[in-house]
């Protein structure tokens, strides 16, 4: 009954994740496609091959510094894509006879890709037609949002110049006081919830990427970059191998290991398993920070004094603090390691086998699966306890930069043959970091629903504005003021609450990330509580990370659903019949 009622939570809890992310999905979607009808208003004012010509070579400028800032690789990738894309939806621009088409086909091809997105969910046998269609999607909507961008942009200062009349009349219907004080006090609202959204998604995302960045340092800091394995298992060219490695170009350092899974032994008669790591103790600090991490003993105690007697005679082992204080050992005293395997035979098959080892020192990384299930010991120790030759399970190797070692793991493997491979450091702990990256999606995506929030208010604010100036409107149509320039009038209002909110938002939530140990040491004194005690999470103050390209992606978010709210009460108000409107004047 239980089992039934777990499966039935956990059906129901898939299911409500999947329905929170096509609703965003279907959200974003309408918000996109409005957005991009409104702006396509702004495209016909750069139409000249002159203005186009400069918006397309500043937008490729500010692709090449982009890719520079993020330090994407190759820089070249952007920029070289940025200028014919520009040109090629200027063409399309230019030639009106194939808008219907272009508009019909893309939207075709995205209800094509999402029907088969929907597809995969309900069978997982279409799995992988489920991520041709995302692919397709997310490529089409990448390719048509560079390539537009420059020309959008372009068109907006072309159309400040040429219709200054209808920028005078957004400001003056934005800022001047109104019969209806409810409405501007919407309008204020509708500001406040752009800039809410962007900042609290600015520093939820922020602190998200600054623990995901701690772990990573913490996990780049106790390991090796990247472990050089054999098909074969263990091999006896270890050193050799090293010094080809040594070699490679961003190679930093390089040290041979054995590893073997044992189970240690109190003096109490308790037993938990642990990996035992053979190392080199003169090449270790080359390739990991153990040297660094000691905080009792050192590496060169893991050798045997001449003429030793006694427990000093024993082969020394380096133990984790964590594992350490759970079976409160101490510097000098004996431990047991038991090897499941390569004991005296039994009439039940080989009997475990147990060897002492003394304790040399502690080391602390913290990170709490290193401290509380590692040991470290000397190369040949581990080898005469395993019974085996001299050999190595793989050699360790660390790169100049962590976070370009897979590049470097190919030139390696590249060099080598194809009997050795490579794993580099996010290949040890995949779900870990894939638990971090669903985390991070998640909750940007149920954030974003607050500006999803404001643009449905930016919607109602427009409607009742319009509601209140139709005699206006009205007034300017019968002036000869045409549908399109009501239309723009208020898709301008809406393109000017997403700058300002925006701008409110991303301000706020930076100030609010850089001041964050002010921010929780303030809280701490008024309610008298430690938020994040050091022992239990290893940290005085939040750890924050603030990555430009997802401030980015912050940003085109917040302008996509305020533009795009402005569709439907932009096209109401350029409907609005002027002889209606007065009737009653």
């Amino acid at each position: 009954m239980i089992e039934s009622v777990a499966a039935l939570l956990g059906f129901a809890s898939a299911g409500m994740v999947a329905l929170i992310a096509l609703g965003f999905l279907a959200l974003f979607g309408f918000f996109s496609c409005s957005a991009a009808l409104v702006l396509g208003q702004f495209l016909r004012f750069v139409e000249a091959p002159r203005p186009a010509a400069i918006a397309a070579l500043l937008g490729t400028a500010v692709m090449a510094g982009a890719a520079a800032l993020l330090e994407l690789e190759p820089l070249w990738v952007l920029p070289a894509l940025q200028l014919p894309l520009t040109g090629i939806f200027y063409g399309l621009v230019r030639w009106k006879r194939c808008h219907r088409w272009v508009i019909r086909g893309s939207l075709i091809l995205l209800t094509a890709c999402a029907a088969l997105f929907l597809a995969s969910l309900a069978a997982p046998g279409l799995v992988s037609l489920g991520e041709i269609g995302f692919g397709v999607a997310n490529t089409l909507v990448r390719v048509v949002a560079l390539g537009l961008w420059p020309l959008v942009l372009g068109g907006l200062v072309l159309h400040r110049r040429a219709r200054p009349v209808e920028w005078f009349l957004t400001v003056r219907y934005l800022v001047a006081k109104r019969r209806q004080t409810f409405i501007s006090i919407i309008s204020v609202i509708c500001i406040l919830g752009v800039a809410l959204g962007v900042a609290v998604i600015t520093v939820v995302i922020s602190v998200m990427n600054g623990f995901s960045r701690m772990w990573e340092e913490k996990i780049i800091g106790s390991q090796a970059h990247m472990v050089v394995h054999s098909h074969l298992g263990e091999y006896p060219n270890y050193e050799d191998l090293r010094q080809r490695i040594l070699r490679v170009q961003d190679v930093l350092g390089a040290t041979p290991f054995l590893a073997t899974e044992v189970i240690l032994r109190g003096e109490d008669g308790r037993i938990q398993p642990v990996t035992l790591k053979g190392i080199d103790p003169s090449t270790i600090g080359e390739a990991t920070q153990l040297p660094e991490d000691m905080v009792a003993g050192s590496i060169e105690d893991l050798g045997v004094e001449p003429g030793a007697e006694g427990d000093a005679a024993l082969p020394g082992v380096i133990v984790g603090a964590q594992l350490a204080d759970r079976f409160f050992l101490q510097i000098g005293v004996p431990v047991v390691l038991i090897s499941p395997l390569g004991g005296p035979p039994t009439p039940l098959g080989p009997a475990p086998r147990m060897e002492r080892f003394r304790v040399a020192g502690f080391f602390r990384t913290q990170f709490y699966q290193f401290d509380d299930g590692l040991m470290y010991a000397r190369l040949d120790a581990v080898q005469k306890f395993m019974r085996l030759d001299d050999v190595a399970s793989g050699v360790e190797v660390r790169s100049a930069d962590p976070y370009r070692s897979f590049a470097v793991g190919e030139r390696i493997e590249a060099l080598l043959g194809g009997l050795y491979f490579v794993r580099d450091w996010k290949d040890f702990y995949p779900s870990f970091f894939q638990a971090l990256k669903t985390e991070r999606v998640m909750m940007f995506v149920l954030l974003s629903f607050i500006m999803v929030v404001a643009g449905f208010i930016i919607i109602a604010t427009l409607i009742m504005m319009i509601m209140e100036k139709s005699r206006d409107i009205a007034i300017l149509k019968a002036m000869g003021a045409d549908d399109d320039t009501v239309l723009r009038v208020f898709a301008l209002e809406g393109i000017l609450i997403g700058l300002v909110g925006l701008a409110a938002g991303l301000g706020m939530g930076l100030v609010i990330t850089w001041n964050l140990e002010w921010i929780q040491a303030v809280i701490e004194r008024t309610i008298g509580l430690d938020l994040l005690p050091a022992n239990v999470y290893q940290l005085q103050g939040l750890p924050y990370d603030i990555v430009p390209g997802q401030l980015a992606i912050i940003a085109l978010i917040a302008m996509v659903l305020s533009v795009g709210s402005t569709l439907l009460p932009s096209w109401q108000a350029a409907r609005l019949d002027p002889a209606e409107a007065l009737r009653y004047e």
